[in-house]
Formats: C-alpha cells, structure tokens, sequence
C-alpha cells in the first residue's frame, strides 16, 4: 500500500481493478507462466518436474488434500481453502485433466516429489550393487489391491473424524519426506526411510502397494479416454519384451497395459520402436517371417 493512502481507498481500488478485469488478467499470466514455467524445466529435464514440484514449491498432491475435501463436504463447508495454496490448486487442476487424457500415470510417474525420491534411492540403491528384488506376478496382483483397502481406511476414518484422520493419512510419508524435509519425530522418520528402504529393492514399492493417494487417481483413471501406448498384435502372445522390461508390473501377459498400474515410464514405448530390441522389428530388419501368435485351445461350454 502507497504511504498516506487510505486503507478503505485500497480496498476499493482493489474493487475497481478486479471489476475491470485487471484481476481476472492477472490470474490467468499467473497460470500461464506457471505452464511456461514447468514447460521449461521440462524441456531441460523431466527428472527435475518432481524435485521442483515438491522441494522447491511445495506443490506436493496428498491424501490429506482428498480427507480435507471429504470432511468439508460432509459439514458443508467451501473448497475456498484450496486457494491458500496455489501451486498445488494448479496441480490438481492438471492433474484431473490428466486423469481423462492418460490416466493416473501422469502425476505418479512424472510429477509427485515422493515418488522421484524413491526412483533417485533405487538408482543409487542399483550403483552400489544392491540387488532389486522382482515380486513374482501373483504376489503383485494380490498387494496391488492393499492401496485400495488402505484408501478405503482413511475415508472411513475421515468420516469418523478429525482424531481419526489425523492418525490415518501418516500412511502417507509425504510431509515428512517432502514438506518438513525430515524434521519430524523419530517415529514418522523411521517410517518414511523404511518405505525408502523398500523402494530400494522393491521399485516404488509404496507407490505401486500402499499409496492411498494412488489408488485413488486409479480409480479417477476410469475416466481416461485414450489407449494412447502403442501395441502391436504380436504384443503377449508370443513376444513378452516389453512385459519384462516393465518394473512396474503393468503389462499382462496378454500385452495389454494395465493403465491404473502404468506410471508413464515410456520403457515400453521406447522397446515399441526399436528395432534393436523389439522381436518383431529385430525379425523384419533381419528378413525373417513374422512372429505368429500361438493357436489358443478351444473353449469348452
């Protein structure tokens, strides 16, 4: 405020800029040089997205922003409080736009700040020779499914309460890990760093497993409307290239991406045009016939 001028003159020449579009004008430069922005460190390196996201402006998604939704609705209260933290308002705007485009791959795999600091530990875990454990297929299927009976804990204890859901959304070691950079109890620091421990043998083992937020933006992703990953026929029956490359478990053996587990790690897609290491394009390089897929038995009754 100009020195000497009136508080109620800057109040009503806030009134007057806002009437005139002068606000509106503001807000939309702010969204557009976020999306500039954000452009930029892409371009430079995606890897960065996460780490500036989280670390830097603290634009960390969590389970508590899902809960606080929740407990507001159920008491009638505004979202309005979602505006006190613009960058993760503009998060979840793209974030939900995402969702029907891609999927739920777009944030887990490329922007949330946790799940970057997993990938970094796995890298490292890998240069020092500790080796990566694959759980077998059935064992993955069946612990895929606990996110979604431990998001379906926090939304009852939401609705139990504020004591409840205080206690239930520590699932989720975002504030230690990001917001408060470890600055927390011993209890809440052990439990972040053994869910950094098993993200080192296991990939993203909390994402694919335990993450409520994740089974959440899964179930959002039904709305997705694009098969947008490249297949070919010859994809599962009978080449598994792809399937095999995937650390993420989320190609079946039939070839077909599973985009509630698929993080967007374009593994797979870079497999799909490589002739040196996709079996259908290694075979037509070298001349050789195609790859057939295998005559299924009948099915009876």
């Amino acid at each position: 405020m100009a020195s000497g001028q009136p508080l109620h003159a800057t109040f009503f020449a806030f009134q007057k800029r806002a009437k005139s579009g002068v606000l509106l004008g503001a807000s939309v430069a702010y969204v557009v040089a976020a999306i500039v922005i954000g452009g930029i460190f892409f371009a430079i390196n995606a890897a960065t997205i996460g780490p500036f996201i989280g670390w830097y402006a603290q634009g960390q998604l969590s389970i508590v922003n899902v809960v606080a939704v929740l407990q507001a609705t159920a008491a009638g209260r505004s979202w309005a409080f979602f505006l006190w933290d613009p960058m993760s308002t503009l998060l979840w705007g793209y974030t939900a736009a995402s969702l029907v485009a891609w999927g739920r791959g777009t944030f887990c795999g490329w922007l949330c700040p946790f799940g970057a600091l997993q990938e970094l530990v796995a890298r490292v875990a890998r240069l020092v020779r500790v080796p990566a454990l694959r759980v077998p297929d059935r064992a993955d299927a069946w612990l895929k499914r606990v996110k979604y009976a431990v998001l379906a804990g926090v939304v009852v204890a939401a609705l139990l309460g504020q004591r409840a859901s205080d206690a239930a959304v520590e699932i989720e070691p975002f504030k230690t890990a990001i917001t408060l950079l470890f600055a927390r109890s011993w209890p809440a620091v052990a439990w972040a760093v053994a869910l950094l421990a098993l993200g080192a043998v296991v990939y993203k083992g909390f994402c694919r497993y335990l993450c409520p937020l994740g089974a959440c933006l899964a179930l959002g992703g039904v709305l997705r409307r694009l098969d947008w990953l490249p297949r070919r026929e010859e994809c599962g029956a009978p080449c598994q290239v792809c399937r095999k490359r995937c650390e993420y478990g989320a190609i079946d053996r039939a070839g077909a991406v599973q985009y509630s587990e698929c993080f967007q790690c374009m593994d797979c897609v870079a497999v799909h045009g490589s002739d040196a290491h996709c079996a259908p394009l290694i075979l037509e390089r070298k001349g050789r016939p195609a790859m057939k897929r295998p005559r299924l038995p009948p099915v009876i009754g």
